[in-house]
């Protein structure tokens, strides 16, 4: 084994884990958590709260699902009302509209059929709008509602790294580091003797 794998051989590794590193930190944080999206349409009646608020929300409670339902969190999809108990403002309409208006609703699926709509009151932890006008939240439960997520031990919050960046960085450290030892000295490493054995023919 030593002789097949050598020091430089574990940037190798790293390059290898870092992003399984980073997508299960990911995982877990959405596991822990409850994203909330508010969308466009409900934008105009629906207060954007701000990280920090303590808010009461409602809507849709469904499960939102990737690459062919094998990465899934729960999600309130859309928020249609929230009361911010912070500054006091609310809006929206606490009727339960299912996935109207919701983008690519094929991916999403209601966790319970016979009570689709929840309310859920937490802190906002954390807030963003993505591409396609989705305001998204998420959102630390109170403990009385910690049943509409997906539960799991939360190890580090993504939004306190910045797990892009991490990941690039990592990748790009690793990957680099480890070409640069490569081209410098191939019998150092897996990749150089697997080049010279090839060019060897």
């Amino acid at each position: 084994m030593t002789k097949f794998l050598r020091v430089w051989d574990l940037l190798l590794i790293g390059l290898l884990v870092s992003p399984l590193v980073s997508g299960s930190l990911f995982l877990n944080t959405m596991n822990t958590i409850l994203s909330v999206e508010i969308v466009p349409a409900d934008q105009a009646t629906v207060p954007i709260p701000s990280v920090g608020d303590i808010v009461e929300v409602y809507g849709t409670w469904v499960r939102d699902q990737h690459i062919f339902g094998q990465i899934t969190w729960n999600e309130i999809h859309p928020a249609v009302f929230i009361r911010n108990n912070r500054t006091g403002l609310e809006g929206g309409t606490a009727a339960c509209r299912m996935l109207e208006n919701v983008h690519d609703p094929e991916r999403l699926s209601i966790i319970d059929s016979s009570q689709p709509c929840r309310w859920a009151h937490g802190t906002v932890e954390y807030k963003f709008q993505w591409s396609d006008g989705d305001w998204h939240l998420d959102l630390a439960l109170d403990p009385e509602d910690r049943y509409l997520m997906r539960g799991g031990i939360p190890l580090i919050p993504v939004y306190l790294i910045p797990l892009q960046g991490l990941l690039v960085a990592t990748t790009a450290g690793f990957g680099i580091t480890y070409i640069l030892a490569t081209i410098l000295d191939p019998e150092r490493t897996l990749l150089g003797r697997a080049i010279k054995r090839l060019l060897k023919g």
